[in-house]
């Protein structure tokens, strides 16, 4: 399976992905300092720089993002950029486009209007859509993080194997990570640390300190989306 990553940040949901057997073909990511880390973890794979603009689209079998609302974050109206825009219709033009079976749309949760709206777009251009969430808690790490998970396909009867396999597949992942050692704690102990406290970030001595810490807390962990493949390739299989 084919994998078109939109709003890729650091490619963890390509990671996560090529752990279950996906591909990414391609990548789409705004920001440069996130654009080299993926030239430099991915380097075969091409690298677009904005959705509003990607006209050569790539033929695919899903379509996985969190595209940022602008309309209604609160991480943004917190940070003073909140505006009216929101990238989900670019998202969902370019699934459309690339001919996708599935569509994966990643977005916390609490934000039950714009979930609504996601799924209405999806249901009118002939998608069947599920809702999954769980947190990185559930596969492993030390911390909470649940995240919605919008999956759609032009199959009911697959969409509902999905389903249906979403909690082995979550377990699955979880025992892969522990055989790793991913959550190891004298692992984790042994990572630098870039900030411990919002102060702390406040105070960097740089912009590039202050964009890695960012791009690491808009980031999940790559095996929820890990997860997730899992469940599409048994959906398939």
């Amino acid at each position: 399976m084919r994998s078109l990553d939109l709003f890729s940040c650091l490619g963890f949901h390509a990671i996560g992905f090529e752990r279950a057997g996906i591909s990414t073909i391609a990548f789409c990511e705004l920001k440069e300092d996130r654009r080299t880390l993926l030239r430099h973890q991915f380097p075969e794979t091409p690298i677009h720089d904005d959705v509003r603009t990607l006209r050569a689209i790539p033929a695919a079998d899903i379509v996985i993002g969190g595209p940022p609302c602008q309309r209604t974050s609160v991480a943004a109206a917190i940070h003073g950029y909140r505006d009216g825009e929101s990238l989900w219709p670019y998202m969902l033009h370019i699934g459309l486009c690339s001919g996708a079976t599935w569509f994966v749309v990643e977005h916390p949760p609490g934000n039950a209007t714009w979930e609504t709206e996601v799924c209405c777009s999806l249901s009118n251009a002939g998608r069947n859509v599920a809702r999954f969430e769980f947190g990185a808690c559930d596969v492993g790490a030390p911390y909470l993080r649940r995240r919605v998970f919008l999956v759609a396909c032009t199959s009911l009867p697959r969409l509902e194997i999905a389903g249906q396999s979403i909690a082995r597949a979550v377990d699955a992942t979880k025992r892969a990570a522990n055989a790793r050692g991913d959550w190891d704690a004298d692992q984790l102990a042994s990572l630098r640390v870039d900030a411990r406290s919002a102060g702390e970030q406040i105070a960097a001595l740089s912009r590039a300190r202050i964009e890695r810490i960012e791009a690491l807390g808009d980031s999940n962990p790559p095996h929820m989306a890990e997860a997730i493949g899992r469940a599409l390739v048994e959906a398939v299989s």
